[in-house]
């Protein structure tokens, strides 16, 4: 009987043993962030590390983790949509398509590493025309939710000051018109439909111009 419980003791011991080998070895095989930004093809529209978009794509890097991982959920879930493109497809599709293949720890992982990552580099514009904006972004109560400048918003809210020009034009008029209405974006419709579409130019080109790294 004693001969029996000591090998049922070395069993149960080796098992543990090897059991926790293999968490070890999955937790050191599971791909991190940035491969999974890569292997998901979201660098093909986001850019490498996040920070050099191309068209009408937003840069990710240095973004709010928890509206990072909650956008992707939505655009994976139909609940986020945009406008079509040049070519009439509608630009979240391809995000929407890859989907399929990326689960929810990957997305989770994912929102981790670019929200760590530096902020992008901000680009020179048009200065008289930003601070035109920066009064229109005062006057019409962004700061509310957004927070001065764009990089302090509220829970939930995305940071918006550094953003690309391009991004934030398209995305404050598919607010207004009505075409993006998830999650608190919807809150956002009241307050921009009145905002003419030179309006929109300055507060994009204003927010495009401040440095995000302060968000940090």
């Amino acid at each position: 009987m004693a001969s029996w419980k000591r090998q049922t003791l070395l069993a149960l011991s080796l098992a543990g043993i090897f059991a926790g080998l293999s968490a070890t070895a999955r937790a050191e095989d599971a791909p991190g962030g940035k491969q999974l930004f890569m292997s998901r093809t979201c660098v093909a529209c986001h850019g490498r590390d996040g920070s050099k978009a191309i068209l009408m794509y937003p840069n990710l890097a240095a973004q709010n983790e928890a509206y990072l991982y909650e956008q992707m959920k939505d655009i994976a879930s139909g609940k986020r949509v945009s406008g079509p493109d040049a070519r009439g497809y509608p630009r979240t599709q391809a995000m929407k398509d890859v989907m399929g293949v990326v689960s929810d720890d990957e997305l989770k992982t994912i929102a981790a590493w670019l929200a760590a990552l530096p902020s992008p580099p901000v680009k020179p514009g048009d200065a008289a025309k930003a601070t035109e904006g920066e009064a229109i972004y005062a006057k019409s109560g962004c700061v509310g939710c957004h927070g001065a400048k764009g990089i302090k918003p509220t829970a939930g809210y995305p940071v918006i000051g550094g953003q690309k020009k391009e991004y934030l034009a398209l995305q404050i008029k598919e607010i207004r018109d009505g075409v993006r209405n998830n999650g608190r974006s919807k809150l956002m419709t009241a307050m921009v439909k009145r905002v003419s579409d030179a309006d929109v130019d300055a507060l994009s080109e204003y927010l495009s111009q401040v440095d995000r790294s302060a968000a940090k």
